[in-house]
């Protein structure tokens, strides 16, 4: 009797979390850095410096992991499509691309090690799912590919600036099976990041897109939660204090210059005045986020935490220059 009662309680708790737990994309696919490059300036030359935006020993744990799996065909690197890719056949093309773009051969060691040093960036294939009582976004990572990114110094305005100069994708990873606790590694306890939510191009649905009958009842869900004070909001993700509303509805408003046309003695009058306007949902298209990575070494899976999230509105001058991106405020996780 006491087994059944558990199993009963243990249901109903399943049932209540599954029903708490709402879909935001059946499928999101976006890249994150895990390196940050500056240019380093000295009397002889210029360098680029590269600050990891996670845990160095670990990454290299992981990316060592992943590719000697791949070596020794204990785990397929996959192309979009999901077809599979042999992984000597991946060597030759990454080969052929670098002497193609550098005009010079390279030996199979110099290869491996750009394979094992030179990943500055994960891209993500991704479901993203919401808790309607928190409204934190939690992600389920269905397939990763590491990106060899090479990087060149160029002047902009005679400042030194970094840009991308060659890209290789290795190919998709999906994991071996569910996500096991058993043997795991924190590769980063918080990489923030800010990604565009909603496709640029049309009709590419794979890259930074989420669907618009998904997505603006959530943020409109969150703009309300967050208004009438039923979730807390920070100004950014370190503070001590929650948003008081005054300050949410303070953050949310911004000036609209409105041209008035009026009739006065036979003569058409224009005047410019400022009125009050709010972000709404549709202004909103990209998110940051602040993350926890874990790794899973046995089935390869990423298990991603969300610490926390900020919707962004773009700030745009009067002249229709980009001014950057406005956090209207931080969800928290604690």
């Amino acid at each position: 009797m006491k087994r059944i009662l558990l199993l009963v309680v243990f249901v109903f708790v399943c049932a209540f979390s599954f029903a708490q737990e709402r879909l935001l994309s059946m499928k999101i696919v976006y890249e994150v850095p895990i390196m940050k490059a500056t240019v380093e300036r000295s009397p002889l030359r210029d360098s680029i410096v590269y600050d990891y935006l996670v845990d160095k020993r670990f990454w290299w744990q992981m990316i060592d992991k992943v590719n000697a799996m791949a070596k020794n065909r204990k785990l397929e690197l996959r192309n979009f499509k999901g077809n599979a890719l042999n992984y000597d056949t991946v060597l030759a093309k990454l080969t052929l691309a670098l002497e193609d773009k550098y005009k010079k051969k390279f030996t199979p060691n110099e290869v491996q090690k750009l394979i094992e040093e030179e990943v500055r960036v994960l891209k993500f294939e991704e479901q993203w799912y919401y808790d309607e009582t928190t409204m934190l976004i939690q992600k389920r990572v269905l397939a990763f590919n590491p990106v060899i990114i090479r990087d060149t110094i160029l002047f902009e305005e005679d400042e030194p600036v970094v840009k991308e100069n060659f890209r290789y994708e290795l190919g998709w990873v999906k994991p071996l099976g569910e996500i096991l606790h058993k043997d795991t590694v924190v590769v980063a306890r918080n990489i923030e990041f800010s990604i565009p939510i909603y496709n640029k191009e049309p009709y590419r649905w794979w890259d930074s897109h989420l669907e618009a009958e998904y997505s603006i009842p959530f943020l409109d869900a969150l703009i309300s939660k967050v208004d009438n004070g039923k979730i807390k909001a920070y100004e950014d993700p370190s503070s001590s204090q929650e948003l008081i509303k005054p300050e949410i509805l303070k953050r949310r408003q911004f000036d609209v210059m409105e041209t008035l046309v009026s009739e006065q003695d036979g003569n058409t009058v224009e005047k410019d005045t400022i009125i009050k306007s709010f972000y709404e949902s549709e202004r909103i298209d990209n998110f940051r986020f602040g993350e926890e990575w874990l790794f899973d070494q046995i089935n390869i899976n990423i298990i991603k935490n969300t610490n926390y999230f900020a919707p962004l509105v773009r700030i745009i001058g009067k002249q229709g220059d980009f001014r950057g991106m406005y956090p209207l405020y931080y969800i928290r996780r604690r």
